[in-house]
């Protein structure tokens, strides 16, 4: 038992570490963004950010999972929201083969919800993956809808037990034999051995996570000839039933890709980070709403910069080596009380709320950072109103 809570941890801690990484890919994505694209580079940049979120939430889960007391996911998020993303980042893979991606949902299955996003975006995944990895030709079509009860004879007019969702591909097919091993460990089916390297356990972890939903996967011919995988989630009774869901907005990558705040701003920024990348882009970022910067790859750097220049506000990181990002804070709030102090971090769990205004923060930004929520906290520093 240990030893599996170690590996759980180094896991986490790994997770924790590719958040750095995640975050200065999404902000150079957004900062390309804000340049002249056409209609295709638009859209490319969109699957690109949103496949950066979609890492980035599932290093967040990891690290959530291995904290003691965790008991897992419990965001709700829509489940065809969460077929729509995913089948949006097979999009360029699909034509680049020639292959049409088609996804139908139908209207019974529309507000459906799903309390395992995270468990369910990985699941889909891999079948996708494989639908379009092993597909020569002809397409791939998902397919979500209400099941179970009376859904399946009435549509509309029952509320269905379960939702029901397929990856049927144009491919090659799966023997029946080979059908009854692939969802074990390290087992892969001819074709797939013949035409591209694998390792065997995306099904086998495919069929373990729709476990964990308390769900069902099964395979079967599709009628194009190829493979269909069907995936089947129980409905959870909630107080108001489980297919009701408020909107929620979504696309939030895809719409801040190509748009650039309001501005400009007029201010002489600090940056404090000790990784010369995150503080490349943060000016980048913040030259872009016109504000200049100097930065501090350490909390002494920093306190030395702010004895000799002044400076309209101060962005730190949060855990740098030395002095941290809140002692840094206490040092500088010492010699300049009324700078405004911002905190940017990918670990706030880590620090708390009631810490952070102890230390004299002000306003706080999570990474991956969101443009907007930049230009905005750097709106209130110089007292601009939001109008």
């Amino acid at each position: 038992m240990a030893n599996h809570d170690e590996d759980s941890v180094k896991l986490a801690l790994l997770a924790h570490d590719l958040r750095t990484p995640l975050a200065a890919m999404r902000l150079t994505a957004e900062l390309i963004g804000t340049g002249p694209l056409n209609g295709t580079q638009k859209e490319q940049l969109s699957i690109l950010i949103r496949s950066i979120d979609a890492l980035t939430q599932m290093t967040g889960e990891l690290v959530t999972a291995a904290e003691p007391g965790s008991h897992g996911e419990l965001a709700s998020a829509r489940i065809a929201d969460v077929v729509t993303e995913i089948a949006d980042l097979f999009k360029v893979a699909a034509e680049a083969k020639n292959l049409t991606l088609t996804v139908r949902i139908d209207e019974g299955a529309g507000e459906a919800v799903t309390f395992s996003g995270g468990t369910l975006r990985r699941v889909i995944t891999t079948l996708l993956d494989n639908a379009v990895k092993y597909t020569a030709e002809g397409g791939v079509t998902v397919e979500v809808r209400a099941s179970g009860g009376d859904a399946d004879e009435t549509p509309g007019q029952a509320e269905p037990s379960s939702i029901l969702i397929s990856v049927a591909d144009s491919g090659p097919g799966i023997e029946p034999e080979e059908g009854a091993r692939l969802f074990r460990p390290f087992v892969r089916g001819r074709h797939g051995r013949e035409t591209a390297p694998g390792t065997g356990l995306g099904l086998w972890g495919t069929a373990q996570f729709v476990r964990d939903m308390n769900g069902r996967l099964t395979l079967e011919r599709s009628e194009t000839g190829g493979s269909r995988f069907n995936v089947e989630i129980p409905l959870l009774a909630g107080v108001d039933g489980p297919m009701q869901l408020e909107a929620q907005p979504t696309g939030t990558a895809a719409s801040t890709a190509g748009a650039a705040p309001a501005g400009p701003l007029s201010a002489h920024v600090l940056i404090v980070d000790d990784n010369e990348t995150n503080c490349r882009l943060l000016a980048a970022l913040l030259e872009s709403f016109g504000i200049s910067s100097e930065a501090a790859r350490s909390g002494e750097q920093a306190v030395d910069l702010v004895q000799k220049t002044d400076f309209g506000a101060a962005l730190l990181d949060l855990h740098m080596p030395g002095m941290s990002g809140v002692e840094t804070a206490v040092a500088l709030r010492a010699l300049r009380p009324d700078l405004p102090l911002i905190a940017v971090t990918a670990a706030l769990e880590s620090v708390g709320d009631k810490r952070l205004r102890e230390a004299g923060f002000r306003d706080v930004l999570t990474k991956p950072l969101s443009p907007a929520a930049l230009f905005e906290a750097m709106k209130q520093a110089s007292g601009r109103s939001a109008g």
